[in-house]
């Protein structure tokens, strides 16, 4: 089965049908989720659902379709209300073909830190904006600002992850950059083992635009992070770029160690 983008769906728009949002708080016991999805998916047609824990309870969320016309919010809450396993619910329906998750007020990662959505091509576009500050000044601002990105991320990490992961978790990093959208990054044989070669397929950064010359904030994210879990300097250099011309981007990461990390 091939991969694609995980879909995020803060609010759902399809003129014409009539939709509900439905979110179910749940016992954190065994056999809980099972039993709210085996009562909802007899009255409803699910479209798009999370489920998630959150201290000592569970929490089901996703967007349907009633597969009745006369089935209504109060309806399916009643349904639910006599399940041992459902301790509250909130069902919400659709107005002007617009139905907003109203329950869920941002994101956040597994460990709960906040999350901001954006666009990516907004982003590419505000990207190349910074880059076309005349005389180099954009592309080192965009460095700088990776940097404090990753060292930021890369502090959270250490927080997470026990200290010293990195000579085990190298690939584990490279798979939450594309986890996270910033594009497909595999690690590439090393020819020199104080330096780690990543390849970055569909970089969001150069996804838009061409008055930037290299992929800054994520050369400058992979020093901020690297740094930080490694606990020294790094350098990092973009020898490929699709700024440049080339089909993919390329990164290198001197770390200054003969044996940086696993790949």
């Amino acid at each position: 089965m091939k991969g694609g983008r995980r879909r995020e769906l803060p609010y759902i728009f399809s003129p014409g049908r009539r939709l509900l949002h439905v979110v179910v708080e749940m016992k954190e016991i065994p056999r809980a989720y099972a039993t709210v999805l085996n009562i909802l998916s007899a009255r409803l047609n699910l479209i798009e659902t999370v489920t998630y824990r959150t201290g000592d309870r569970a929490i089901f969320s996703g967007f349907a379709e009633p597969l009745e016309p006369d089935e209504t919010p109060d309806s399916i809450k009643k349904l639910l209300a006599v399940s041992p396993m459902v301790t509250d619910c909130i069902v919400t329906s659709s107005t002007n073909g617009v139905l907003v998750d109203t329950f869920h007020r941002g994101l956040e990662t597994g460990n709960g830190e906040p999350l901001v959505m954006f666009r990516r091509h907004g982003i590419s576009r505000m990207f190349d904006q910074v880059a076309s500050i005349p005389g180099g000044g954009g592309e080192v601002t965009l460095f700088n600002e990776g940097v404090a990105v990753g060292d930021s991320d890369g502090s959270e990490i250490l927080s997470t992850w026990k200290p010293g992961f990195m000579a085990d978790g190298f690939p584990t990093l490279l798979t939450l950059f594309s986890a996270f959208g910033w594009g497909s990054a595999t690690a590439m044989e090393r020819t020199d083992p104080r330096a780690v070669r990543i390849r970055m397929d569909d970089c969001f950064e150069c996804s838009t635009g061409r008055k930037a010359k290299s992929c800054a904030f994520v050369r400058g994210f992979l020093v901020g992070s690297a740094r930080t879990l490694l606990g020294r300097e790094v350098k990092c250099e973009e020898p490929v770029c699709r700024l440049r011309g080339d089909d993919h981007c390329e990164f290198l990461i001197d770390t200054g160690l003969s044996s940086p990390a696993s790949t």
